[in-house]
């Protein structure tokens, strides 16, 4: 029994050792995939740039046809209407860790909500024309043979349309819970350790939603329970006034002027629309697709849509197959349209919503962290918007026209406000080489010096010139319920403190 047991001894370590080294052997087999898988994806139209964070592998559609040029990236152009992208920019990626001698001391974050399904109006277009195809009878080809055997993304829209999307790597769920661990490895020094940490939500079930996965990746999944943190939902609701996350929902003058106001964005985006789809249409009806010979603008427009919201869903789409380089070109033109006009430069009622956030923001700026260290706010698109008109960066193109691609246009959405879009304001301490603080913004991971001061450490912003520019630009955008002609007190932002 003895030699039998003393015989197993030597047994049991050699199964040890050769379970070690087929760990390593398939470990570095593993890493070395991985690495290949990155590769594939930065050369795939179908893969976001994932330098720094790990992201789902996915596969191209089988069988998929499409030859566009290697390196070129559709989710890179599909103007807000896709799934979250690093900000590429021009140049080398940045270096988001803080200057040296520097650290961040407060932290602000405005984030879009995650990714979605279409909203009920953009996703009855969708279903409408679908039910028109489908009546026609006939086999489709060419470009749109697919949609033969081809179904919608959501086998429930009165339950999805509008909300965020929870399948798929492009999960908006899974991508507002990926942002908060995110924030928790940058920014976890500045979780207060004693007080219950307050973040701010519109009153929207996307935007709430959003906030709430971003909670459970920032605090822990018991940040409600254990009172780590409280969600405080404002109301997008006129009464609001200037207390609000929504301008665009308070601001009486901005939703009553048809000419110049909420509704110059749609107008705007059918003239474009007119310029290059009817040739796409004329395109695929050529195909063999003669059923098909009264294609609307709005039908093509939301097939291109179809492209970013099934992505979210599924992973990929082959919508995105169907359309050649220039007619993502156009449309993310389109799309830059709508909102510099609806909500961006080209609205003269959108640097005055956007001042409201900036305002109470640099406030907080200027007292430092005494009065908290984390500012957490989640909203639209559309709120965002002003916001950078407010502060003046991507402002700088004399007028978008509705004629034909600015080509050098500063105002670009695909990169600054896609589906989960985050900008991030950081307060900046560099004692004892810099006495006074410092301003830096990241908009999706991609570090943007402010075009008005950048003489900082790491082209930052020193406070006291950032302060004083916001004071500047509140008589350049006008006053809030000036512009909007509200009566009386439209008050200001109180919400936006920590206890």
């Amino acid at each position: 029994m003895a030699f039998t047991r003393l015989l197993k001894i030597p047994i049991f370590l050699f199964t040890v050792a050769l379970g070690l080294v087929i760990y390593q052997a398939s470990k570095s087999s593993f890493l070395q995939s991985i690495a290949s898988s990155s590769e594939e994806q930065s050369e795939s139209s179908y893969f976001g740039s994932w330098k720094t964070w790990f992201h789902p592998s996915l596969s191209k559609s089988p069988d998929s046809k499409q030859s566009l040029a290697k390196g070129w990236n559709v989710l890179h152009h599909l103007g807000g209407n896709g799934p979250w992208i690093e900000n590429a920019g021009e140049g080398p990626a940045s270096n988001l860790a803080p200057p040296d001698g520097c650290s961040v001391d407060q932290v602000h974050l405005l984030s879009r909500h995650g990714e979605r399904y279409p909203t009920p109006s953009a996703g009855s277009r969708h279903l409408q024309f679908l039910k028109r195809v489908n009546e026609i009878g006939l086999p489709l080809n060419g470009s749109l043979e697919f949609l033969n055997n081809w179904t919608y993304f959501s086998d429930k829209p009165e339950r999805d349309f509008g909300e965020l999307t929870s399948t798929g790597p492009y999960a908006g769920t899974l991508g507002a819970f990926r942002t908060g661990v995110i924030f928790r490895t940058r920014y976890v020094h500045l979780i207060p350790k004693d007080i219950r940490t307050h973040l701010w939500a519109s009153d929207s079930g996307r935007v709430i939603d959003t906030a709430r996965h971003f909670a459970s990746g920032f605090f822990g999944l018991d940040w409600e329970s254990s009172g780590k943190a409280q969600l405080q939902i404002v109301p997008e609701s006129f009464e609001r006034g200037g207390d609000t996350l929504t301008p665009g929902d308070t601001c009486l003058k901005y939703l009553e002027d048809t000419i110049l106001g909420h509704d110059n964005g749609m107008k705007m985006l059918a003239q474009f629309q007119e310029t290059y789809i009817p040739a796409i249409a004329s395109r695929l009806i050529d195909e063999d697709n003669v059923g098909l010979n009264n294609l609307s603008n709005e039908d093509v427009y939301g097939m291109q849509e179809m492209c970013g919201f099934e992505t979210m869903v599924r992973g990929t789409s082959q919508w995105c197959e169907v359309f050649t380089e220039q007619d993502w070109y156009n449309f993310e033109y389109a799309r830059d349209l709508l909102l510099y006009y609806r909500a961006g430069p080209g609205n003269i009622y959108a640097g005055a919503m956007g001042w409201l956030w900036l305002n109470a923001t640099t406030g907080l700026l200027h007292d430092g962290p005494i009065v908290g260290s984390m500012f957490l706010s989640f909203v639209h698109d559309g709120d965002i918007a002003p916001f950078l008109t407010a502060l003046g960066i991507f402002t700088g193109d004399k007028k978008l026209l509705p004629t034909h691609i600015a080509a050098n246009r500063e105002w670009r959405i695909s990169p600054v406000l896609p589906m989960g879009a985050r900008i991030t304001i950081e307060r900046l301490s560099c004692p004892p080489e810099h006495e006074d603080p410092y301003v830096r913004v990241n908009i999706n991971d991609r570090i943007i010096p402010l075009p008005f001061c950048k003489s900082g450490p790491g082209e930052s912003c020193p406070l006291d010139q950032f302060v004083e520019y916001v004071h500047q630009r509140r008589h350049e955008v006008g006053d809030f319920a000036e512009r909007c002609e509200l009566e009386g007190d439209a008050g200001y932002i109180s919400f936006l403190h920590q206890n």
